[in-house]
């Protein structure tokens, strides 16, 4: 029996068709992959072991694997320490020697974006308060504690899409001046001058209180318990005055609608 060239053709053509419908089917049902989780705000819980968290400012990291190296910031006074990574005890209840004798941790940043650094004191050592420089892949800055509040920094793990201009809560809460056609104002310091709490007014508002400091810079306007908030005011200049032991301070600062103004208190 001959066969047509026509006839031969088709199940060649059937055969080729159920061969690439079965390669589609295999194509699309291989699963999406999973979104990568990221931590696009501060993690930073409100307190640790029992005391408040003040927010003390925000690093940026490239490798989440690190060296984290802690000395006595200043002078060497017998300063006590605990570090939390996390929610992890890194660096568990160690006296601060100086510089040239680190005590030295590795330690891997798990998520992507947000991570925090708290450090807890368990004395203050023969100079109050409790001040440790810290060094993470080489990059230094400082924390402060005492024996009511600990110190704590988000530590941004980079290349997803946050940085530290998306820090600042601290656990904390809002204040950003949110579209209500009301004004905020933060005064801050970037040291401790050692005068203790300072004590801002603003005039026909009231008053508040500076208990902290920010060694990485110019602010987030949340509220965290460490710089002087006041929220929600209507438009115009008002008039401050500030002070603690020892400094004072006065001027003007002037709130815009639904804007936050920062201003530094400066020696």
């Amino acid at each position: 029996m001959i066969m047509t060239k026509s006839k031969l053709l088709f199940p060649l053509v059937f055969i080729l068709s159920i061969f690439l419908f079965s390669c589609e089917k295999e194509e699309d049902s291989e699963p999406e992959p999973d979104p990568v989780e990221v931590n696009t705000t501060s993690i930073i819980p409100s307190s640790t072991l029992g005391r408040p968290n003040n927010y003390l400012g925000c690093i940026e990291i490239t490798s989440r694997i690190t060296n984290i190296q802690v000395w006595d910031h200043g002078t060497v006074d017998g300063d006590i320490v605990s570090i939390i990574a996390n929610g992890v005890t890194i660096i568990d209840e160690e006296t601060l020697e100086g510089p040239g004798s680190p005590i030295s941790v590795d330690y891997d940043f798990g998520n992507n974006g947000f991570n925090y650094l708290t450090l807890y004191a368990h004395n203050l050592g023969s100079i109050s308060p409790n001040t440790c420089t810290v060094s993470i892949n080489g990059v230094d800055f400082v924390l402060e504690a005492n024996l009511d509040a600990n110190g704590s920094i988000d530590v941004i793990v980079t290349g997803y899409g946050v940085d530290c201009s998306d820090a600042g809560s601290g656990g904390g809460g809002g204040g950003t001046g949110g579209g209500n056609g009301k004004g905020d104002v933060k005064f801050w310091t970037d040291q401790d001058y050692g005068c203790g709490p300072i004590t801002v007014n603003l005039n026909g508002v009231g008053s508040t209180t500076i208990t902290g400091y920010y060694f990485a810079g110019n602010p987030n306007c949340t509220i965290d318990g460490v710089g002087g908030n006041f929220n929600d005011l209507t438009p115009g200049a008002y008039n401050y005055t500030a002070s603690c032991q020892g400094y004072n301070w006065s001027g003007s600062v002037t709130i815009s609608e639904d804007t936050c103004s920062r201003l530094q208190l400066t020696l």
